[in-house]
């Protein structure tokens, strides 16, 4: 007699299919049916015990004492939050020790499959070892089968699906032969099929996610499904064979005839399935959200979409496809005071991190810029046999050069946006590759203002101003009262002044909660794709030093430069920093085309009169054009691929290199 079998019952049909098969196959199983995820009455005949779904310690305890050897997964389990889980203290040690809870779907399952058998000793089978008839076949099960116009959408469907599962987002979209109609998310098939228009067309392909684990969540369908698919007007349903399960297959084939609907099992294309790389990018601030953004994109691109990717980022990272392990905002901390209350917080982060990391094995980790954070994440991961990668090499050159001894002990590859920084690094050490500057590839540019301008009722003759106090809370606090009675100044100088400012996901509330309170008028732009026409609207710009220097300098807009930073932090930095110059631009230039204020300078009584000067001298505007026009180029602009596609392209060779055993 086979050993007795232990079933962990989730929600839907499934879990109930499978103790039918037991006692057809007078197998002895017991069900821990998950309170609030399990049918209510599937199991009043079969021995069984309700275990709420944090108690996990319970549901072990209670598969040992009644004898389990062997058990399966089975049926839907929605996902909550980590509050409502209420983990007891078997699940909390196995959360804390592996990360799983902020993994995807198929990451947590397989931690959790082997934490099962590692840790308590029971081995975890699968739908193949239990009820292989449930699997689907190759083959049409139903009077209708697909066309040969449909081979096109079946094939594009496989690939978005594949793409979806190794984001490990979803198995499922619904496809034609021109698009992808609608994607599945974690609230599953049924889900994507309601929030579908009726009439929509296409089909629904569902496959496994590439390197699935098999033992667990493999794609359903079940009678709702096609029901759903009828109402919303779809040609037919495809699953792939041997990797899909059909629940009820006698009535989902009288449901999809009645409605000349198709179910075909058929083979994933050729290569879909392949086991792709992940990359693990952290990044800590807009700005370098914004640039692990087009990497992602270029990373794409270079691979043909075969690749995954995990880490931390915002709204521009997730864009790509990134779950981020916790809010990018956590990160967001400048300067040495502003740090130091948040220390507590920032090492658990790094902790949680880490522990990612370790538990994913990515095929590399790429820091993008914040180096307080990932500096410490990566000393951390040195020696585990991931490459190391930062993007953004740090200003050695302006101070501490000290720094590139100390990162080349830990960092494999670094990423210099700067043509005159891999020297400082590559004596110590350290690879380097000079990949140019990415907000080159911003896409900004002066074109756009026109159109903003006339969208904004703004005339030819009017005179506007930007106000970028900063994408940092600290920093926008800090510069938000000089910045302020600098646009007072102008505004007495120049009536009619138009003053516009755009905000970041950090600062958002901050500028709006101020520019209520302005004597002078603000407009907030508060859609990103609006903000370089902005930019480029302007007739000058107040800016906080940073990135946004080398935007305006794409957009054509003279400005002026300003930066104010904790006096503790300015106190100590005065005798750490060796460049004339904190504008970029200046600094590729190696002269004061920009002007800047810096610390004690970010006074309103000498910015507004530099900010006048460039509205009233067409030719020092001029000058600041010309002069941004030169640092451009000596920062990559026309040197044939763009900053992300280098990147890319030396973040794949590091990954190929450790592959081939020569890194």
């Amino acid at each position: 007699m086979p050993p007795k079998l232990g079933i962990i019952a989730g929600g839907g049909q499934l879990p109930e299919t499978i103790v039918q098969q037991c006692e057809q196959a007078g197998r002895p199983c017991f069900i821990v049916a998950l309170s609030g995820q399990a049918e209510p009455d599937a199991f009043a005949n079969a021995p069984h015990a309700w275990v709420r779904l944090g108690a996990a310690g319970e549901a072990v305890r209670q598969l040992k004492v009644n004898g389990v050897e062997e058990l399966i997964l089975a049926g839907s389990v929605r996902k909550p939050s980590i509050t409502d889980l209420r983990p007891d203290a078997w699940a909390t040690k196995f959360l804390a020790t592996t990360g799983a809870f902020q993994r995807g779907d198929d990451s947590l399952l397989r931690a959790l499959i082997r934490h099962l058998e590692t840790a308590e000793g029971l081995r975890v089978v699968g739908i193949a070892d239990v009820a292989p008839g449930l699997l689907a076949r190759e083959g049409v099960l139903t009077e209708r089968s697909p066309e040969d116009a449909d081979h096109a959408a079946i094939e594009a469907g496989f690939i978005a699906a594949k793409n979806l599962g190794r984001r490990d987002l979803g198995q499922a979209v619904v496809a034609t032969a021109t698009e992808i109609v609608a994607e599945e998310d974690r609230a599953g098939t049924d889900a994507m099929l309601r929030n579908l228009g009726d009439g929509q067309g296409g089909i629904l392909v569902k496959a496994l996610k590439p390197a699935q684990e098999r033992r667990a969540d493999l794609p359903t369908i079940g009678p709702e499904t096609l029901i759903l698919a009828a109402e919303r007007g779809l040609k037919g349903i495809v699953i792939e064979a041997g990797g899909a399960l059909l629940l009820n297959r006698d009535e989902m084939v009288r449901i999809a005839d009645r409605h000349n609907l198709f179910i075909a099992g058929l083979p994933a294309p050729a290569g879909s399935d392949d086991v792709i790389p992940e990359i693990c990018l952290i990044a800590g601030e807009p700005s370098a959200d914004a640039l692990g953004g087009r990497l992602m994109s270029a990373l794409r691109s270079e691979t043909n979409d075969k690749i995954m990717f995990s880490g931390i980022g915002g709204p521009a990272m997730e864009n790509e496809g990134l779950i981020s392990l916790f809010p990018m905002t956590d990160l967001a901390v400048m300067g040495l005071a502003e740090v130091l209350p948040r220390i507590p917080a920032l090492k658990r982060r790094i902790s949680e991190t880490v522990k990612h990391i370790e538990a994913q094995r990515p095929a590399a980790v790429v820091g993008i810029d914040s180096p307080d954070f990932n500096f410490r994440v990566a000393k951390r991961l040195k020696g585990k046999g991931i490459p190391l990668i930062h993007f953004v090499a740090p200003s050695v050159w302006a101070w501490r050069p000290g720094r590139a001894r100390k990162i080349a002990k830990f960092l494999d590859h670094l990423l210099a946006l700067l043509p005159f920084e891999p020297p400082y690094f590559e004596k110590e050490g350290l690879p380097t590759t000079y990949v140019g500057h990415p907000i080159l590839e911003c896409g900004a540019s002066p074109a756009a203002g026109v159109e903003f301008r006339a969208r904004h009722g703004i005339g030819t003759e009017d005179k506007v101003l930007m106000m970028l106090p900063g994408s940092r809370q600290g920093e926008a606090r800090r510069l938000l009262p000089a910045f302020i009675e600098t646009v007072a100044i102008l505004a007495a100088r120049f009536p009619g002044l138009r003053v516009f400012t755009v905000t970041a996901t950090p600062t958002h509330e901050l500028l709006t909660e101020a520019a209520n309170n302005w004597t002078v008028p603000v407009t907030l732009v508060t859609d990103p794709a609006e903000k370089y026409a902005a930019f480029a609207a302007a007739d000058v710009a107040l800016a906080a030093s940073g990135t946004v220097a080398v935007e305006l300098a794409m957009t054509e807009t003279p400005s002026v430069i300003a930066y104010k930073v904790n006096p503790l932090t300015a106190w100590i930095a005065q005798f750490l920093i060796k460049v004339r110059f904190a504008n970029l631009i200046n600094i590729v230039l190696d002269r004061p085309a920009i002007p800047e204020f810096i610390a004690a300078d970010c006074r309103a009584e000498l910015m507004a009169p530099a900010l006048a000067d460039l509205l009233e001298n067409p030719a020092r505007a001029q000058a600041q054009k010309d002069a941004y026009g030169e640092a451009l180029r000596n920062m990559g602009q026309g040197e044939g691929a763009v900053p992300s596609q280098r990147a890319a392209a030396a973040i794949l060779a590091v990954i190929n290199a450790k592959e081939n055993g020569a890194g």
